[in-house]
């Protein structure tokens, strides 16, 4: 038990910075591409969906080699290292557009290689008896992270200027790739299989798996398109950077108690009923966005809803999944979702940015609403059983 506890910590630490350069590559980054590369939304969304495609693919495949020769760290020091160099070294020199779209394909197989796999270990060093709450209980040095260089941002918006920008996130990484030298490499309780292709498909097939990511695929198309789009929509509605950053803010302050909470209810009520309540909430999010007048009802929409929505997928979707698969399957298990998820986010930015091009960003909004009615509408379908999971 000392030894969970001792990987357990470490892996906070590692949540808690690592989630750091999410505030960089997802909220300013696109920011830096709109004023400074003069791309429009249409062709950001493009590049997004190009990182999160080829970061999707990859997973399923890089979840059969951690499964089949039992490791998790040493594709994590990769990705970290290349991440170091590439957002230190390369990003700040890439002037064309056709250099964004080759670099970002290869980043987003790295990030998304790093956030897969830390949900892996996290469950590979939870307790069995209540994964849900060592899950969350863990997971939540994820937000505290963010909120705290969110906080940063907000009170210094210099830092989210490019010259300053690059060396933190490279610095970020350095500081990931020290933490993953300590972790070491879980213990194996079952004998993990050689997985192929065909197992894969196997799973997928299994009709509670394939509901289940169905209903992901729907939810993350909509939320993808209505939360990544929130910088963009305070910069439309006159907002400025610092203005970004709170809305940020009131986003992660919450999610740090709610995950706790979220991560008891789902041992205590069961994980379907809570992804109802997220199914139900995000057309209701969506829906809220397109009646904003300006920065500060962003924010409020913001606090209000993202509680309700991401904080109880990111928490409890990996737990559900786990329970769908057997152990020794565990790590590809979490690359399928992720998969469905990552895919799903590849066609939302893809779609989300052309459409916000063609009938503007507040029409976008009920565009998402929709979609997210589709999710939610599936989700009562095939969760109404609560018997179980």
């Amino acid at each position: 038990m000392r030894f969970k506890n001792k990987e357990l910590y470490l892996l906070r630490i590692f949540l808690f910075v690592y989630y750091m350069a999410w505030t960089f590559i997802f909220f300013f980054i696109p920011v830096y591409l709109r004023e400074q590369k003069n791309f429009s939304i249409g062709m950001i969304g493009v590049l997004a969906g190009l990182f999160g495609f080829f970061g999707a693919f990859s997973q399923v495949y890089i979840g059969y080699l951690s499964d089949k020769f039992r490791k998790r760290k040493p594709f994590m020091v990769l990705s970290a290292i290349m991440l170091m160099l590439g957002y230190g070294y390369l990003f700040p020199k890439l002037g064309s557009y056709l250099s964004f779209l080759i670099i970002y394909p290869i980043f987003g197989i790295f990030m998304n290689t790093i956030t897969t796999l830390s949900n892996v270990l996290i469950l590979d060093y939870s307790s069995t008896s209540s994964v849900g709450r060592s899950f969350a209980s863990t997971r939540v040095w994820a937000p505290i992270g963010f909120l705290v260089m969110m906080l940063a941002t907000g009170f210094y918006p210099k830092l989210t200027d490019p010259k300053y920008m690059f060396p933190i996130i490279s610095a970020i990484f350095l500081l990931c790739f020290l933490i993953l030298l300590l972790v070491k490499e879980p213990e194996f309780k079952v004998e993990t299989k050689t997985l192929t292709f065909s197992d894969v498909k196997r799973l997928v097939l299994i009709k509670e798996i394939r509901k289940f990511l169905l209903f992901m695929f729907f939810y993350s198309f909509a939320l993808t398109g209505t939360s990544g789009n929130v910088n963009l929509l305070i910069k439309y509605l006159g907002g400025s950077n610092s203005d970004i950053s709170w809305a940020l803010v009131v986003c992660s302050a919450p999610e740090i108690p709610m995950s706790y909470f979220w991560g008891n209810m789902a041992d205590k009520l069961g994980k379907k009923i809570l992804l109802i309540l997220a199914g139900i909430a995000m057309p209701i999010r969506s829906t809220l966005y397109f009646f904003a007048r300006g920065a500060l009802d962003v924010i409020l929409v913001q606090l209000f809803t993202h509680i309700f929505t991401f904080v109880i997928t990111i928490n409890v979707a990996p737990i559900y999944m786990n329970e769908l698969v057997p152990p020794e399957e565990r790590a590809i298990g979490q690359g399928i979702l992720n998969l469905s998820i990552a895919l799903s986010q590849t066609l939302s930015s893809f779609v989300s940015g052309n459409v916000a091009d063609i009938i503007g960003l507040k029409g976008m909004y009920l565009f998402l609403a929709l979609i997210g009615i589709i999710g939610g509408i599936w989700g009562l379908r095939i969760f109404k059983n609560t018997g179980s999971h």
